[in-house]
This record gives C-alpha cells, sequence and structure tokens, in this order.
C-alpha cells in the first residue's frame, strides 16, 4: 500500500485557538483570584474560609484546564500513514508515532476515529477534519490490511445490530434474519 498524508491546515489554527482560549481563561482565573485575594485581605475579611475555596476554584480550573489541552493534544490535524506505523501530528506539531503493530483498535466514535494501542496511547481524528471521508476510509483499508479489528463507540464491529444503530421509520418494514441459502 503506497504512504498517504491528509492535513488540514483550517483545523491546525482552529485546535491552536482551541489551546490558546483554554490557556487564557486560566490564566484570567488565576488573576482574578489573586486580585480577589488581595482586595479582600486589605479588608481584613480574609480568612480560612475564602482561601480555602479560592484553591478549590484555582484547583479546579488547573483540573480543567490541564484536562482539555490533553485532549486536544491528541487530536490530529495531520496523518501520516504507511505500511509500517501512523504518525500524527498535534496542534503544538509534536509528532506522534504509533507502529501498526502496536496498534489494538480503531474505534469509530461520535467524536471521530480513535486509533487506540495496546499500552493505552490513543489518536483522535476529529469527525470534522476537512478530509475525514478520505483520511477515515484509508485508515480502514491499512488496518483492514494489516489484521486490526474495528470497533464502533466501543464494541467490536460484528456485535453491532445494525437495526438499532439506524432505527428506520415505523411503516417500514424490515425482513427477519435467516441462514443463507445455498445459490442454484
Amino acid at each position: 500500500m503506497p504512504d498517504l498524508l491528509f492535513e488540514d491546515l483550517q483545523m491546525l489554527r482552529h485546535l491552536r485557538r482551541r489551546a490558546a482560549w483554554t490557556v487564557v481563561v486560566a490564566a484570567i482565573g488565576f488573576v482574578g483570584g489573586l486580585v480577589l485575594l488581595s482586595a479582600l485581605s486589605r479588608h481584613r475579611i480574609a480568612d480560612l474560609s475564602v482561601a480555602g475555596l479560592l484553591c478549590l476554584v484555582w484547583g479546579s480550573l488547573t483540573a480543567w484546564a490541564a484536562l482539555r489541552l490533553y485532549r486536544l493534544q491528541h487530536q490530529v490535524w495531520r496523518l501520516h500513514l504507511s505500511e509500517s506505523r501512523l504518525i500524527g501530528y498535534d496542534y503544538g506539531r509534536h509528532a506522534w508515532t504509533i507502529d501498526w503493530v502496536h496498534v489494538d483498535r480503531l474505534n469509530l466514535t461520535d467524536e471521530g476515529l480513535r486509533v487506540e494501542t495496546l499500552d493505552g496511547r490513543h489518536l483522535l481524528v476529529p469527525n470534522w477534519h476537512a478530509d475525514f471521508s478520505a483520511l477515515g476510509h484509508a485508515l480502514l483499508d491499512y488496518a483492514e490490511h494489516l489484521g486490526c479489528p474495528l470497533y464502533l463507540n466501543g464494541r467490536p464491529f460484528e456485535a453491532v445490530d445494525l437495526r438499532t444503530l439506524l432505527p428506520l421509520p415505523p411503516d417500514v418494514a424490515v425482513p427477519t434474519d435467516s441462514p443463507r441459502q445455498p445459490s442454484r
């Protein structure tokens, strides 16, 4: 199979904007907390409960920012596919390399196509990537060629009942499953 490269510069700009806004919101929260703490300490109102509440808010803000940046870091805007590995690039242009032998599964979710490894690493190709359809087909072709299983929202594709996944209008009759008859 030939090496393929998919990239979306608009997505890179979007991911960088989201990361920048995350950092800006966290910085405003920290500066606002410092200003509030200094204002309260001048009026002798500040006590242990206010400091504890402020630490709780700062901790929550830090956890939110870290989790958001972690999730953004695993979304790839550029993906290079080859026979031996795939390389995804995050918003910081950091390359994440995963060898196909370490890939546990491809998981198609509501967010996009997620490549998961045996050791817990993952890359996510968001469904709003400009080349998502072509990229997804190419990634599935590589996975099928190399024997990597496909999952749909965390369930093996073979275990998914398409009737429940794609509900039909009530006036459409669906034939019942029957064993295949040999051709005559």
